[in-house]
């Protein structure tokens, strides 16, 4: 798991999360729901701010200068987890969703995060909704020739506004906002 990396503390366990060290100075973070197409569940996005906070501050890695998050399986990431979302909903306890929509770094603890070393999104397959708004939050994204990205969002009259559209305008440039 860590190659020739010493720790200091051992990162954070997650069962939907995978850390690799595969190369020198680089952290791999590898979603690892296949079998859900990725989707973020609400403890994959707590794990992930996790891990992403133990990276920052671990002596040991002070030198590391990149994280690179990855999705296992067909597709990087489906964004949030809609059947847990929906379960959450009817039970009553969406205000957890609430919170953890709302925390400090945002979806997928990447849309406000004020990381100093690089976060590279490498996109294998699809990244869809809350997939696509990590992913525009990522300093360099590096996709595969499959690669697809989407917000369908507005197909179910919801915003991308927990990371997509504010990051799309800083990052196009007025001049695509005047071609809408």
């Amino acid at each position: 798991m860590t190659g020739t990396v010493e720790l200091y503390f051992p990162p954070p366990h997650s069962e939907q999360l995978l850390v690799s060290f595969p190369a020198e100075h680089v952290m791999m973070l590898t979603l690892n729901r296949p079998q859900s197409r990725n989707a973020m569940t609400l403890q994959m996005q707590k794990d992930l701010e996790t891990l992403l906070d133990w990276f920052s501050e671990e002596s040991a890695l002070c030198l590391d200068r990149v994280v690179i998050l990855t999705g296992a399986g067909k597709l990087f990431c489906a964004g949030a987890d809609l059947i847990e979302w929906n379960k959450d909903q009817q039970s009553g306890k969406s205000e957890e969703q609430e919170r953890v929509a709302s925390s400090r770094n945002g979806f997928g603890s990447i849309s406000r995060r004020q990381l100093i070393k690089p976060i590279i999104a490498a996109v294998n397959g699809g990244a869809h909704g809350g997939g696509t708004e990590i992913v525009l939050n990522c300093d360099i994204v590096v996709a595969g020739e499959d690669a697809k990205f989407a917000l369908p969002e507005v197909k179910r009259g919801v915003v991308a506004a927990a990371g997509g559209i504010p990051r799309i305008s800083q990052i196009s440039g007025h001049h695509v906002w005047l071609l809408c």
